[in-house]
């Protein structure tokens, strides 16, 4: 019994135990090709030791801390590799916790950009309806 409301309410899926390289593993000790696993994974894999040393590095010096609140060394020197690499006079970077929020962010500094150069009445936005990374495709203008 689960406790879980799974995307299909007709099954369980498979209960996964473990991971590596591009393949993840089920408790019956079935392995399956990870075809669905985050940007991460698809270009790095599971328990790549490199990555997980790098983790356990970052881990044990500071898990998390609020960029609301704090900054830290390693966030400082992500944001002046990004900036390195940025095309023109991309300089600054801001750091949020996930999808969700980036578009957040993304549509206030869109929003803010046009009253500062002095166009207040630009106020729509086009996106996908119901869309979960884009997949459907939608479109609304609000």
């Amino acid at each position: 019994m689960t406790h879980i409301i799974h995307r299909s309410l007709r099954s369980t899926p498979a209960v996964s135990t473990g991971a590596h390289g591009a393949y993840l593993s089920d408790s019956q000790e079935k392995k399956y090709l990870d075809a669905c696993g985050g940007a991460a994974v698809s270009c790095l894999g599971h328990a790549h030791p490199d990555v997980l040393a790098a983790m356990h590095r970052q881990i044990d010096q500071l898990a998390y801390a609020h960029t609301g609140f704090f900054t830290s060394d390693t966030v400082e020197q992500l944001a002046e590799h990004l900036n390195r690499h940025a095309p023109g006079d991309l300089n600054y970077a801001y750091f949020v916790s996930g999808g969700s929020e980036a578009v957040e962010t993304a549509l206030k500094l869109a929003r803010q950009f046009f009253v500062e150069i002095g166009q207040p009445s630009r106020t729509r936005f086009i996106a996908r309806q119901q869309s979960d990374h884009g997949d459907r495709p939608f479109y609304r203008i609000w």
